[in-house]
């Protein structure tokens, strides 16, 4: 079943495609392979197979389930997003987790409790209040003057992160708490509490560590006390 919706009520039902224009309320009940969000939609939760982002603002008051989600706009979930793989451009907010799959890429802002994510990339302004567990991580500002012009101040300020559990972590203009990777790059105003490391920690001159633990493996132990009997 295909519907395309110029505002009102979306009924419970199973579609194939579903596309909401205009101002529209998803009931509950509903699900869907693709869904195209070019208006205001609002869900009660939201699950299907691909939720695409056509410029549109989609705002659940349950949770974000999907296969895949991508395009551009505004989702804002006021539980948790789950996803096999991201790529979106725009503003991503819920009062709970992200979890991702496979892959997050995201060209805009990210605010969530915490990010669960193997590889992730966001250009733009990130908040994670809680943690944040990564295969590789990196977060960047974006490059442009536009903020400052339009009064954007949220993406002029630092990132903002607690704990970071990851293998590779590369952040610029950001401010954490702890940080536990193999191979971790801080640049551009980063300043960070504790980094624990086991490979590689390079800081540019604008950057900080508070306290930095260089952890040992087995295999280096094994080498050192080798070398010294």
């Amino acid at each position: 079943m295909n519907l395309n919706t110029f505002g009102g009520t979306i009924e419970g039902n199973d579609y194939d495609a579903l596309i909401t224009h205009g101002n529209a309320v998803m009931q509950q009940g509903v699900t869907f392979d693709t869904l195209v969000v070019k208006g205001i939609l609002q869900a009660p939760s939201c699950h299907g197979r691909r939720i695409i982002m056509d410029g549109g603002m989609l705002n659940a008051s349950g949770e974000i389930i999907a296969d895949s989600l991508s395009g551009h706009g505004h989702i804002v979930a006021h539980k948790h997003i789950d996803s096999r793989k991201i790529s979106f451009i725009g503003e991503m907010k819920t009062d709970s987790r992200i979890v991702v799959k496979e892959s997050l890429q995201v060209n805009g802002s990210i605010k969530a409790k915490s990010l669960v994510a193997p590889n992730a990339k966001i250009i733009g302004h990130t908040h994670i209040e809680e943690y944040t567990e990564s295969g590789k991580l990196e977060i960047k500002p974006m490059q442009t003057t536009m903020f400052e012009r339009f009064g954007m101040n949220e993406y002029l300020e630092p990132n903002n992160l607690q704990r970071i559990v990851a293998t590779n972590v590369v952040l610029c203009n950001t401010i954490c708490k702890n940080i536990d990777a193999s191979y971790v790059a801080l640049s551009g105003h980063t300043h960070v509490e504790k980094v624990v490391y086991e490979g590689d920690l390079r800081l540019d001159k604008t950057s900080s560590v508070r306290l930095i633990e260089h952890r040992w493996d087995e295999d280096e132990d094994d080498m050192i006390q080798r070398k010294v009997a």
